[in-house]
């Protein structure tokens, strides 16, 4: 019989944790393993629609978050499903998890994926989110049989919150190899009115503030007129659009930046970019990290989180403080007038990933640890 896992999402918005859910369903691949995939989701959320869609997930459709008939539709899955593990990756799932056991006829053994602190995105959430950290951590503390964390940053902080470092284990986030396609470059660049002789800045994110991109729209305005052949290209959306668009505005550098919004391809446009910013005042393992090391890019990254385990400055990438809009300025200067530099950070990044950073790296030792995570239900009494 393969172990069971019954994986459980409150909404599926954009960022980390869907590429994280739709990676970690490929440890069937390594082991015998089930993975079933639950996401509560309503009309009005935003959500990755395409991730969500190549998981295969069940959606449990409400009408809003005052809407609790979840609460005994996911104790019925569990009931059909019968797994041998609860998998949850986030405050709101946990708690659906404690409630569904409180509600439900059996206990299930319960572990959990850790991406690091919630940080919010609205002033009204900002208010919540001590209350949603600290549940958080409360389930990882007392609930959860075992924790894989995506960075030993992560790892260091939960056991300075009083976690059993027994109970956490350590997998780096892992990618996909994928050769470039070296066509799009031009086919991208001519999209976005790039001329051949101009250098492109480029940022990936959520626009929302703990991704950095209003120090990244400062940092490039101090330099934008000594160097005119740059242009500052950001992809995606959020609840800074607006904000970000203004503050270009202001700083009288709205010819200079371009605004794709969000983005399917953003392979393609890693093609079209010469340097790759990560301005993020936050990241445990990011995503866009990898993706810029795999497309073998020019990486400038803030000194937060797990971004010096995935590179090492002066040898993957420039790494400079967060906030310092000075320092990220002239880590970009020192990268735009450099292009044997650009090269030499590009390729060694490139085969960092190659390395250490493959989806077969991260999904393999993901697939042992569900395993021992299964031994350990099975050999233990656990008690809710």
């Amino acid at each position: 019989m393969p172990l069971r896992v019954l994986s459980i999402h409150w909404g599926f918005s954009l960022g980390g944790v869907g590429k994280y859910a739709a990676l970690i369903n490929g440890v069937t691949r390594y082991a015998p393993i089930e993975i079933k995939t639950l996401c509560i989701i309503s009309e009005s959320w935003q959500t990755d629609r395409a991730t969500l869609g190549r998981l295969g997930a069940k959606e449990i459709k409400i009408k809003s978050r005052a809407d609790i008939s979840w609460l005994w539709r996911i104790a019925r899955e569990i009931d059909l499903y019968k797994p041998d593990l609860l998998m949850t990756h986030g405050f709101n799932g946990h708690f659906v998890v404690i409630a569904t056991q409180i509600f439900g006829r059996k206990r299930i053994p319960m572990i959990c994926s850790y991406h690091g602190k919630y940080h919010a995105t609205t002033p009204v959430r900002l208010l919540l989110a001590p209350a949603f950290n600290a549940l958080t951590e409360l389930f990882i503390r007392n609930y959860a049989i075992s924790i894989v964390a995506v960075a030993e940053h992560t790892k260091n902080y939960l056991i300075e919150q009083g976690t059993d470092e027994k109970k956490i284990t350590v997998i780096h986030n892992g990618i996909e190899e994928k050769i470039p396609d070296a066509c799009a470059r031009d086919r991208i660049r001519i999209e976005w009115e790039i001329e051949k002789n101009e250098l492109v800045i480029g940022a990936a994110s959520r626009l929302d503030p703990v991704k950095g991109i209003s120090y990244l729209v400062d940092a490039f305005a101090q330099i934008s007129r000594r160097l005119p052949e740059l242009k500052l290209v950001i992809i995606g959306t959020g609840t800074l659009d607006n904000a970000l668009r203004k503050q270009v505005q202001e700083k009288g550098i709205k010819e200079r930046v371009i605004f794709t919004g969000f983005r399917t391809d953003i392979d393609d446009c890693l093609v079209a970019v010469d340097i790759f910013t990560v301005p993020s005042l936050a990241e445990y393992h990011s995503f866009a990290l990898l993706e810029a090391m795999r497309a073998g890019k020019a990486i400038i990254a803030t000194d937060v989180g797990g971004n010096r385990e995935s590179v090492r400055h002066e040898e993957h990438a420039l790494i400079v403080p967060a906030r310092d809009t000075k320092s990220l300025a002239l880590a970009i200067e020192r990268l735009a007038r450099s292009a044997s530099l650009r090269q030499a950070l590009g390729l060694a990044a490139q085969e960092r990933f190659k390395q250490n950073f493959t989806v077969d790296e991260m999904v393999g030792r993901t697939a042992e640890w569900l395993i021992e995570c299964g031994r350990l239900a099975k050999a233990n009494s656990v008690a809710f």
